[in-house]
């Protein structure tokens, strides 16, 4: 019986929140364990006829547990009735518990989709490899293909750090900004939960830490910690690469991943690689056939006389300031989306100083965003009608990029179906 099973078995266990990645842990141990009882709680209902031996817990006080040996929390659920921490357990605390070190895991507020999916890409050209987590792959659904000798590639977000107690052989920090404020209350409650990622990591282990917070409180954190650090000389000089003693030109018929910050996860990437034994050139040989995700300067393509380009991606101020510079011929900006509260200065400092043609402004961000600008903006209600208006005012030949510096909630599921609903209004597919 797999060792998570055994930790499981006649434990009385509550899943708390049943979307996928919940879903995923009744299956898993419903597998193993048929006639174990286990209980669901849930804000909303559930369809529990395809369910065997359930007791469901549904409205405003599912997350009174308190009765319960192990509580499965879902990295989406906030918690508002406080549990005993011993009883909190997910499937990333679990995973890490047992396989932490054949992992390699990959934070940081923004890169880690981009970073974790070009790791997988490349190395499993090599050697055994799968790639998890965030990026849509719940841990627990990759459990029957990981063997002794399978490389595991872990894309952590905050959430699934929050409340993990065991961490990853290699544990990547791409960079940290203002983000889920409106989870988190404070940015150091933000930090707290993403420093999970090195914090249990023991001698054996190593973090990679971006340059830039190296003069933060994290860095002499680290210093004083168990596990070992490297400073591996990673810088980016304009089309290059300088890995220690190494340099790698990466140009434009190498990649399509536009801008600086992408180069710099590249070069995350090709170090990583070099640890398992994958050389820089056949690093750039997988580099050279991967496929960008989408939504993250994604080019939508030449239409309405315009280049049209979705970074819908974008939730942070620092990410489209990023965008901007990727993409120097933008023409048209679109703004806006969510306020989650953070703070807009950076990015209107930046609009300021260095402006845009046409600044498109819309939903409740736009709308702070509008105070703290002193050039020319147009406030339109959505999506839509951003890029209507976008097609009328934009000059021929020129660059749109919507880079929303806001998260998508409220109006959209997420921040691909903002993508596809700004690809389809696009090429008036809506």
């Amino acid at each position: 019986m797999p060792p998570i099973i055994e930790e499981l078995k006649n434990k009385r266990i509550a899943i708390l929140g049943f979307g996928k990645e919940g879903q995923s842990t009744y299956h898993y141990i419903r597998k193993y364990l048929p006639n174990q009882e286990l209980t669901i709680a849930d804000l909303h209902p559930i369809d529990t006829n395809k369910l065997t031996n359930v007791k469901t817990i549904i409205g405003e006080h599912y997350q009174e547990l308190d009765a319960y040996d192990i509580v499965m929390k879902s990295p989406g659920i906030v918690l508002t009735h406080r549990l005993p921490e011993n009883k909190l357990n997910s499937q990333t605390n679990l995973f890490l518990k047992y396989y932490g070190k054949q992992t390699i895991g990959i934070t940081g507020t923004k890169g880690k989709s981009t970073t974790a999916s070009l790791l997988y890409h490349t190395v499993s050209k090599h050697k055994p490899c799968v790639l998890l987590g965030n990026i849509g792959k719940p841990a627990f659904d990759q459990l029957e293909v990981i063997q002794a000798d399978t490389i595991v590639v872990y894309e952590l977000s905050c959430h699934q750090l929050e409340y993990t107690h065991y961490a990853p052989h290699f544990g990547v920090l791409l960079n940290l900004y203002e983000e889920h404020l409106d989870h988190y209350g404070t940015y150091e409650r933000y930090v707290h939960a993403k420093e999970n990622i090195w914090r249990y990591q023991d001698k054996q282990d190593m973090i990679v830490l971006e340059h830039s917070l190296q003069n933060d409180d994290i860095y002499s954190q680290i210093i004083s910690a168990s596990m070992e650090h490297e400073d591996a000389d990673i810088f980016i000089e304009d089309q290059t690469l300088h890995i220690e003693n190494e340099s790698i030109t990466i140009d434009d018929q190498a990649t399509t991943l536009l801008g600086k910050h992408n180069r710099y996860d590249i070069a995350i990437v090709f170090y990583l690689a070099k640890q398992l034994g994958i050389s820089y050139t056949d690093s750039l040989a997988a580099l050279k056939s991967f496929a960008p995700l989408s939504h993250r300067l994604e080019y939508v393509g030449y239409l309405h006389d315009l280049h049209w380009y979705d970074d819908s991606i974008s939730t942070i101020c620092e990410t489209t300031i990023q965008a901007l510079k990727s993409l120097p011929k933008t023409d048209t900006l679109l703004l806006g989306g969510m306020d989650r509260g953070i703070d807009y200065t950076p990015l209107s400092d930046y609009l300021n100083a260095h402006p845009i043609h046409h600044v498109i402004l819309m939903y409740d961000s736009g709308s702070v965003l509008s105070k703290l600008l002193h050039i020319p903006y147009t406030v339109v209600k959505d999506l839509a009608e951003a890029v209507e208006t976008a097609k009328q005012v934009s000059q021929k030949g020129s660059v749109v990029l919507l880079s929303p510096a806001a998260a998508s909630y409220g109006f959209f599921k997420n921040f691909e179906e903002r993508g596809d609903r700004y690809q389809m209004y696009i090429k008036n597919e809506a």
